[in-house]
């Protein structure tokens, strides 16, 4: 989203952010001042979302190199209003530039609606976004269905009076892992990154009861192998249509994974020494717009989790990270209790010298 340059092979960054002579990248990076999570909650808005995260870490650090934002400040803003915006821009007649811009395969851009987009609309429709870019106090977010274009706040005299505009010098396509690497640290800023999203088919092996079942019989056609890592029985009950996460916040990979979609997210770092809950070591590092816990529509089964980014670099104590960010929906962060009657006071264990951040607030200074 910004003007993207590659470093030569030797070239690092230190955390004096100087570039310096070096045989190969640092174990782990992330940009400074991330802003705070929003979900996307029942729409298809990821790309509107993954784009503004962009924006807001733009926008932070330069309002706080210039002074116009203090550290622990930042300016929100609007997601309803960015897509209401493209909608509007997208809104040519047939074979029209802005039509042409936005018939990307896979969205419904085109069909007046936000569910799916892409992140490269920013870059695309430029002309008409650069000083269309509003704060969150303008328009908040709906998360349900059927307001993709509602803004009742964005009148004209908002309009004239907008005080923010933006600037794309470049947009590049990076594909391969030290590209992505190279720019992070060359610019410092956050990026949106697009994937393919898929259902996976978790595996239980036929045991108990079921290996009386005829679909755990070997000899039997109904019989499904288990994978490589469930050897211990011959045959396995397939469950089929399930999410790609865990309540860790990490993607996970299966044998079997069947394509679902896509999905962006916004890229503010990497650590090359993390392991993940399923043994593998290294990954980006993710600002998603998922919802955070059960959600009342999706239920259990589709319940996520989530970790704070000091987490994801190691810079903080599991115990740190359970009292700023406790992920309570996952199981692996419960108590076990003594008895059925014994009420555990997390309080009382607390370290008071536990490195905590403030809370961030919005800045007072600019409207959102």
């Amino acid at each position: 989203m910004s003007s993207v340059g590659m470093l030569d092979e030797d070239s690092t960054w230190n955390s004096g952010k100087k570039l310096k002579k070096a045989k190969k990248f640092p174990t782990k990076f992330a940009v400074d001042y991330v802003t705070p999570l929003k979900t996307q909650d029942e729409r298809g808005t990821c790309w509107d979302f993954a784009t503004v995260g962009v924006l807001e870490n733009s926008y932070r650090q330069q309002g706080i190199a210039h002074g116009w934002l203090q550290e622990d400040e930042y300016m929100a803003i609007s997601e309803q209003a960015y897509g209401a915006e493209v909608l509007r821009l997208c809104a040519g007649p047939p074979g029209s530039p802005q039509q042409v811009a936005c018939l990307i395969p896979g969205n419904g851009i085109w069909k007046n609606s936000t569910e799916g987009g892409d992140a490269t609309l920013l870059v695309y429709l430029m002309n008409g976004l650069k000083d269309n870019i509003y704060p969150h106090s303008i328009c908040p977010y709906y998360p349900d269905d059927g307001n993709d274009t509602v803004c009742p706040g964005l009148t004209s005299e908002k309009r004239q009076t907008n005080p923010l505009s933006l600037k794309i010098k470049k947009m590049d396509t990076l594909m391969d892992e030290m590209s992505i690497k190279h720019t992070m640290l060359k610019h410092r800023q956050a990026m949106s990154l697009t994937t393919a999203t898929p259902y996976t088919t978790h595996y239980y092996p036929c045991i108990g009861e079921l290996a009386a079942q005829g679909r755990c019989n070997p000899a039997s056609m109904e019989c499904t192998l288990c994978p490589p890592e469930l050897s211990m029985t011959p045959c396995c009950v397939p469950i089929e249509m399930g999410e790609n996460y865990n309540m860790d916040g990490e993607f996970i990979t299966s044998h079997v994974m069947t394509p679902e979609g896509g999905h962006v997210m916004t890229l503010v770092g990497y650590n090359d020494l993390f392991r993940t809950k399923q043994g593998y070591t290294g990954g980006f590092i993710l600002k998603n717009s998922w919802f955070d816990g059960i959600h009342p529509a999706l239920g259990p089964r589709h319940a996520r989790g989530s970790h704070s980014l000091k987490y994801w670099m190691q810079e903080i104590t599991d115990w740190e990270e359970a009292s700023m960010c406790p992920n309570s929906y996952d199981p692996e962060n419960w108590y076990q209790c003594g008895n059925t009657a014994e009420v555990i006071n997390a309080r009382r264990h607390g370290d008071p010298g536990m490195n905590i951040p403030l809370p961030i607030k919005h800045s007072t200074t600019i409207s959102g």
